[in-house]
């Protein structure tokens, strides 16, 4: 089975999905000590900012798993029904499973360092032989993330990098080197997907001389928009289908898996899926379990960004002009202790730093694209690089009034120590007002 991305974006799912959240408070974030009460990290409905994944590790079965204990130090980071969350070192989450041979110690707490030896099964799930208090690797954890949080961030020094460039392997002299998103506005898009060819180099220019702080009240108007305007959504349903790609070479040939529809319905600002159909047939799972998946573009993703927790760098890169739009455009970076973009595979899951480039209207602050690339991807975690896209436009609800939506997204990630790379196209169409009730159940 080829791994999957859902982007909340495994299988790999990479999945960009935040909940929605009060003024300066999102599902899922935490400072240094972390899930208060326990809470699911990026919990609450699908949104932008994460990935999850259900399916293999490896572009076909995962390798065998050892079938002896490996010991994981650790601190609980969540305890839900027969299961809990481990933050370790390196700062992977890992989701085990208690079992009857090794449940959970009756006195353990969201917040206590452990020693746990699990198991991995073929699936990439962790299963607990044995559970050990250790108060050490608690206080480690937590000094490491107060210190990162007091850590000064590197200056800008140029547009921003793509992640998409393998540190374990070379590249030969007439090698064009891993795939890329295109960074920078996006083309005139057909009403098709993009045809299968590898992308293009990036077609910025160069950033404008570094701008003074009248600047950034364009940023602080933003985020203003970006607090407010989910609560003025109306109910709606979208038509939403995504090309899935896989490239095996290290010179990309995009080779198409399978198309997948879906009818999104935003309710009462909820999220949720039905009418799926992969390849025209319908599906009765949830389109993650088939395969790479990307929630969270309907505005969560920019609440997060911009949310005062958050706590974004933004720099000021250039003026641009985007849907004929006059735009201002803004590089950011977030720290890992900050992010809540959950990017998962089966089993475990991270919360790594990432930066990116925002396009601001100059005139209504509203965001026209949003470019986000994840950073300090810990070494043993199967992939090694994530980036997405997703471009926004004003759509018209069957009301005189705008609201602005994606129209537009591209999800790309690739396997740690393969040529594998999986890339999502997904388009938004037929944007209506929704009403009624209805019942969506996966089987």
């Amino acid at each position: 089975m080829k791994p999957a991305l859902l982007l909340v974006i495994a299988s790999f799912t990479l999945a960009a999905q935040i909940g929605q959240y009060p003024p300066g408070q999102i599902p899922g974030q935490y400072p240094p000590g972390r899930f208060p009460g326990g809470g699911n990290p990026n919990g609450g409905n699908s949104g932008g900012g994460n990935s999850r994944g259900s399916g293999k590790n490896s572009k076909s079965d995962r390798q065998s798993a050892s079938e002896s204990s490996q010991t994981y130090r650790g601190v609980v980071r969540k305890l839900e029904g027969s299961s809990m969350d481990l933050e370790l070192e390196d700062t992977r989450f890992l989701i085990i499973d208690f079992s009857a041979a090794s449940p959970k110690p009756p006195d353990l707490k969201v917040g206590d360092g452990a020693d746990v030896a699990a198991t991995e099964d073929k699936d990439g799930m962790f299963h607990a032989t044995s559970i050990q208090f250790d108060r050490d690797i608690a206080k480690t954890i937590n000094e490491n993330d107060e210190i990162s949080l007091q850590q000064q961030q590197e200056g800008r020094t140029g547009p921003p990098p793509t992640i998409l460039v393998r540190p374990d392997s070379a590249a030969d002299p007439d090698d064009s080197g891993p795939p890329v998103l295109k960074h920078g506005k996006p083309p005139q898009r057909a009403s098709t997907p993009i045809p299968d060819d590898a992308p293009t180099k990036p077609s910025r220019s160069t950033p404008a001389a570094p701008a003074s702080n009248s600047r950034l009240a364009l940023v602080e108007k933003a985020r203003e928009v970006a607090a407010t305007f989910l609560e003025g959504l109306p109910n709606y349903v979208v038509q939403e289908s995504a090309t899935r790609y896989v490239s095996e070479t290290r010179q990309p040939s995009w080779n198409v898996i399978d198309i997948v529809s879906a009818e999104v319905v935003f309710d009462e600002h909820k999220e949720s899926y039905r009418n799926i159909q992969i390849n025209g047939k319908p599906s009765k799972k949830p389109p993650e379990e088939s395969g790479a998946w990307s929630t969270g573009e309907f505005g969560t993703i920019l609440g997060s960004l911009f949310s005062p927790y958050t706590n974004a760098d933004f720099k000021y890169a250039q003026d641009d002009t985007i849907l004929h739009r006059s735009a201002s455009v803004f590089d950011f970076k977030v720290l890992r202790v900050r992010s809540n973009w959950r990017i998962s595979m089966s089993g475990q899951y991270i919360l790594p730093a990432y930066r990116g480039s925002v396009w601001i209207d100059k005139e209504t602050a509203e965001v026209l694209r949003l470019e986000m690339q994840g950073k300090e991807i810990p070494e043993a975690f199967p992939e090694i690089s994530i980036e997405t896209a997703v471009d926004y436009d004003s759509i018209r609800l069957g009301t005189p009034d705008k609201f602005l939506l994606p129209v537009h997204s591209e999800i790309l990630s690739c396997l740690r120590g393969s040529n594998e790379c999986q890339r999502n196209v997904i388009e938004f169409r037929n944007y209506h007002k929704f009403t009624g009730e209805s019942n969506i159940e996966f089987k």
